[in-house]
């Protein structure tokens, strides 16, 4: 069977792109659309779209995809920008959504789990002014001196790798921005 020999990535490029053609070119499919949801609107959707927390055989919170790259240039030329991004699951999402620029996003997945994950990433994009501080906050680490929007991703978590954690108070303080931030 094909589907069952095809990469993961590929059939989400396949729905991505069969989704993304579903209404007719020139349809103002994004204009439909808010700008933005209310924090109500998020929760209540949040609430109403998730299933209540639940066994499953795995605790694996991370992409297992390797293959995501490979269909980038394919999902790039076919996927106007301004649309609705369907996805599942882990973080390899946040490379397809910065590649489609789409007006709003869904992600979902059978792990309770995910969905903390999603949303506490959520906070500490919206908290972060850039990635140097994203990584400061994701890891309750001090901003090491130097890190400037030209600094490489390698060299950014280099330069994290030297520097000690934080302490219980700082991460505590960490940890009640991100719940602020969310509620």
């Amino acid at each position: 069977m094909i589907l069952r020999r095809a990469p993961v990535p590929a059939l989400v490029l396949f729905l991505v792109v069969a989704l993304a053609g579903l209404a007719p070119r020139g349809w103002a499919v994004a204009d439909t659309l808010p700008n933005r949801l209310s924090d109500v609107e998020f929760w209540q959707l949040s609430e109403q779209m998730s299933e209540p927390d639940g066994f499953f055989r795995s605790d694996n919170l991370l992409s297992n995809e390797l293959y995501y790259p490979e269909v980038m240039p394919e999902l790039i030329r076919r996927v106007p920008a301004g649309r609705v991004y369907l996805g599942v699951g882990p973080e390899q999402n946040f490379n397809y959504i910065v590649a489609i620029k789409p007006k709003m996003v869904f992600i979902t997945d059978i792990r309770r789990g995910n969905l903390h994950t999603q949303l506490m990433y959520k906070a500490l994009f919206e908290l972060s002014k850039d990635r140097a501080e994203f990584v400061s906050r994701l890891f309750t680490k001090p901003r090491p001196a130097g890190l400037t929007d030209q600094t490489t991703a390698a060299q950014l978590m280099q330069a994290y790798w030297e520097v000690a954690s934080s302490d219980a108070p700082a991460f505590e303080k960490n940890l009640q921005a991100v719940k602020d931030q969310l509620t």
